[in-house]
């Protein structure tokens, strides 16, 4: 669990059951953590049950928003780079 603020508004941000059980080390949970902080006002402005996807070096990360007392962001799965990048693609290009 990761707690911050986003003008001043409060937002936890949580893996879910099965993200937790993936091996993942500290520095990448803060990785994860601090780049869906990176959309700030965005975070606020979802509705309730809002799903979402942003890219990390990690890979995809894909969210879903909780508005209740609290906004908590559920980060329900992290796509590894592994399985949707092909390496041999100039920048590691998504292959469709």
């Amino acid at each position: 669990m990761y707690r911050s603020q986003v003008n001043g508004q409060e937002i936890i941000l949580l893996f879910s059951l099965k993200e937790t059980s993936t091996v993942r080390t500290s520095e990448e949970k803060e990785s994860v953590y601090k780049r869906i902080l990176q959309l700030g006002d965005k975070l606020l402005s979802f509705n309730d049950g809002t799903s979402f996807t942003i890219g990390d070096p990690l890979g995809l990360i894909v969210a879903q928003v909780k508005k209740s007392d609290l906004t908590t962001i559920y980060i329900e799965h992290i796509i590894d780079k592994q399985f949707m990048y092909h390496e041999d693609q100039p920048n590691n290009q998504i292959i469709i």
